[in-house]
């Protein structure tokens, strides 16, 4: 008798109740044996990989942004709007090598070469970063770190997509993006000790020291890349997989609907980037990525109204804390119930409110907090929006590969113009347009997911 497939199919035995508790959180908690054995060995080998992976993509990210206020700005003196050219060469770097590397991933090389090649890569320029005394060329470091960073976000979406079920896959993505959180945390932390112990040490500055540990963190990381990513079920050649798991996995991923990856040929890539299903991805995709970002702005907010720099620094990190559980707990709720759609709309919902609020600006304090808190939880949508847009997917894989990817490449280069234009630093805390227009992208966010909604429907 062929193995069961489904958490609980097949499982005559009774199910201990503290299971079918744990099982409401995690999923590899309850069901047959053989189930619960193959997720956990996922959960156990790729699944920490992948987090390891965007930990260290994250840190190498945004590392330059604690440098810069421990020392670079004055060692380099960068007084102008250096800061900002910093971030965008990156945002450059990203947006030119996101989609060819992810097609090469369909096409010429295996995931598991590729991304830990260019994790060591982008390690290498990170170590260049702490020694360079030219802002020119970290604006050139820093285009190509994006541009070997672009495959990694995309690519672990991919990864999990291929070996998680429709039940498993959405808290597994939000936990991998509260992973950037972690990150942020963690270089905050590095370099407050890096700054007090190893500052001047063999005639160098603590800032530079950032960079140069954040590579020496990354390294062994990138180095087990090339054993923890699996690839895919049908062409996995991982240490910790047996013939029987392999099997196991395939006939998993087709119940599921997924097939095996096809050539990627022109003709697919045409029918890929002139079909409806990709863009109806990416519409939403990049609007809730837009409509949340007033939390971005909170901390302008409470120094502008007269909160100490104690409270402007602690009380943000509440959102944090709020959109920690949010996104978690939506990650559950789609995991268990399937109603993509409506979790999507409710986090829209939240920060519809949110914009109206700032829009109307003249409320109580309370409800101007309030308003901002709830802009955080908004980016709850992102992962189930992921995972629905796989789960849609299934019978297309060289289109599921792509999402995410297309979607990445737009949002940024969305990023790069709504903060300029909507949110000049000169008109902080209150903006002319930037929360109205905010309402716009939570509408069109809103919209976008409707039609994907009914287009997909039609299909069926």
């Amino acid at each position: 008798m062929a193995p069961s497939l489904a958490p609980s199919a097949g499982y005559p035995h009774k199910i201990p109740l503290w299971r079918r508790i744990l099982s409401l959180v995690w999923d590899s908690a309850d069901g047959d044996p053989e189930y619960r054995r193959y997720v956990q060995r996922l959960d156990l080998f790729v699944f920490p990989t992948i987090c390891l992976g965007y930990f260290i993509k994250y840190l190498d990210q945004s590392n330059y942004s604690n440098a810069f206020v421990s020392g670079m700005q004055e060692d380099l003196s960068l007084y102008g709007n250096e800061r900002n050219w910093l971030n965008t060469w990156f945002a450059l770097g990203v947006m030119v090598g996101t989609v060819p590397a992810q097609m090469s991933q369909l096409k010429f090389i295996r995931p598991s070469l590729l991304i830990p090649t260019c994790e060591l890569i982008w390690s290498c320029l990170t170590i260049g970063m702490g020694f360079t005394k030219s802002i020119n060329a970290m604006y050139a470091l820093r285009f190509f770190i994006g541009l070997f960073e672009a495959c990694a976000f995309p690519g672990y979406i991919a990864i999990l997509g291929s070996w998680y079920g429709p039940k498993e896959l959405t808290k597994r993505v939000a936990i991998l993006l509260q992973i950037e959180s972690i990150a942020s945390m963690f270089s905050g932390y590095l370099q407050a000790g890096l700054y007090t112990s190893m500052n001047g040490r063999a005639g160098i500055a603590g800032w530079r020291w950032m960079f140069i540990i954040n590579a020496v963190i990354s390294f062994p990381i990138a180095i087990w890349g090339y054993f923890g990513l699996p690839d895919t079920p049908h062409n996995t050649r991982a240490f910790y997989w047996k013939p029987e798991h392999i099997k196991y996995g395939i006939e998993r991923i087709e119940k599921f609907g997924l097939i095996e990856q096809p050539k990627l040929t022109r003709q697919e890539l045409k029918r890929i980037f002139l079909g409806w299903p990709l863009w109806c991805f990416v519409l939403p995709y990049v609007m809730i990525a837009a409509c949340h970002s007033a939390s971005s702005y909170f901390n302008l907010w409470l120094k502008a109204v007269g909160y100490s720099v104690v409270q402007t620094n602690v009380l943000p990190t509440a959102g944090s804390a709020l959109n920690v559980v949010v996104t978690l707990t939506w990650g559950i709720l789609a995991d268990h119930t399937g109603q993509y759609f409506l979790l999507i709309c409710i986090c829209m919902g939240w920060c519809l409110l949110s914009n109206i609020l700032l829009v109307i600006w003249n409320v109580p304090k309370s409800a101007l907090l309030f308003s901002y808190y709830i802009s955080y939880a908004g980016s709850a949508a992102t992962p189930v929006l992921i995972s629905w847009g796989h789960r849609l997917t299934a019978d297309d894989p060289n289109l599921r590969q792509l999402l995410v990817a297309v979607a990445n490449v737009v949002s940024y280069a969305w990023v790069l113009w709504v903060p300029l234009v909507l949110f000049p630093t000169y008109d902080a805390p209150r903006y002319k347009y930037g929360y109205q227009i905010l309402i716009l992208f939570g509408g069109l966010a809103i919209i976008g997911t409707s039609l994907m909604w009914y287009m997909h429907r039609r299909k069926a």
